[in-house]
């Protein structure tokens, strides 16, 4: 199969890829932003320039499966019109779908999409186990010393978000005596051997996002305590081992979670069987390429 990955979110198209091609496929990752290429890689084309845009679908024409993440505006049209001899797969990761309707057959990379998607089919966020096992982890996760350190991605810093962290961040930096690691702007590899040597991960907490994303999971990986919001909806369902807070609460849950090794030390044992059992990239190839060859029938 040759397979074109269209957008690479969170880096799930580039190790999707790197699977397929283990597997004997034929699989490249187009990206059109230079903070995606500059994080995961892939072949760059400048969209607004015409003929890069045309080299483009010149290219994509030789793909047999146009697996198309975020999609949004007039590439999502324009892919759609053109796609009528091909395997086109819609992969929505966020507000590309959230609040909107898609009636169409397409993945969604977090559970809480599937009400905006009635035939969608959630893709759990795809993580490379073997290659954060080659992370160097240079401390054991211990959570008696002091002081803790904190991983947070913030987000917000460079896009239209409400920033719900910074205040209980420097309470725990405050109160206890936190160092809060901000992972932001580096290469893929970079980031993962800071969250590695941290000791707890501060996630999403975002009311309108109900499930967490790559970073929490890698987190979990490692075998860091993760607090993020989760819908309660979700975590009934799925009991993901994450302790669960919410945009009011957060304050003082990161403080109680931060001051209880016993809950920290539950959550690490448990990170890493999770991550491993739902979200392993083998699996989640093995699922994609089913619904591949189903969409080809």
């Amino acid at each position: 199969m040759k397979i074109a990955h269209i957008n690479n979110i969170a880096g799930v198209a580039s190790r999707l890829s790197l699977k397929q091609i283990s597997r004997g496929h034929q699989s490249d990752v187009f990206v059109f932003n230079k903070t995606a290429y500059n994080q995961f890689g892939g072949i760059k084309f400048n969209y607004t320039s015409p003929f890069s845009r045309w080299k483009f679908f010149n290219l994509l024409k030789s793909y047999d499966v146009w697996h198309y993440h975020y999609p949004y505006g007039s590439l999502k049209a324009k892919l759609e019109k053109k796609s009528s001899d091909k395997v086109f797969i819609k992969h929505y990761h966020g507000s590309d779908l959230r609040g909107k309707y898609e009636n169409d057959f397409c993945f969604v990379s977090t559970p809480d999409l599937l009400q905006f998607a009635p035939n969608g089919v959630w893709i759990p966020t795809p993580i490379d186990i073997d290659k954060l096992q080659t992370i160097s982890n240079e401390t054991e996760n211990s959570f008696d010393k002091k002081p803790l350190k904190i991983a947070h991605y913030p987000y917000y810093k460079t896009r239209d978000h409400e920033d719900n962290y910074s205040e209980a961040l420097s309470h725990a930096k405050k109160v206890l005596g936190c160092e809060i690691v901000y992972v932001i702007n580096l290469k893929h590899d970079d980031a993962l051997r800071i969250i590695s040597q941290c000791d707890v991960v501060v996630g999403k907490v975002m009311p309108e996002m109900g499930w967490f994303s790559a970073f929490e999971l890698e987190g979990m990986f490692f075998g860091k305590p993760v607090i993020a919001y989760i819908s309660n909806d979700l975590n009934e369902k799925f009991r993901p081992p994450v302790y669960q807070t919410t945009k009011s609460t957060f304050k003082q849950d990161l403080i109680s979670l931060l001051t209880n090794p016993s809950e920290m030390t539950r959550l690490s044992n448990l990170g890493r069987p999770y991550v491993k059992e739902y979200h392993s990239v083998d699996k989640i190839a093995d699922t994609v390429e089913k619904y591949y060859k189903l969409q080809n029938q």
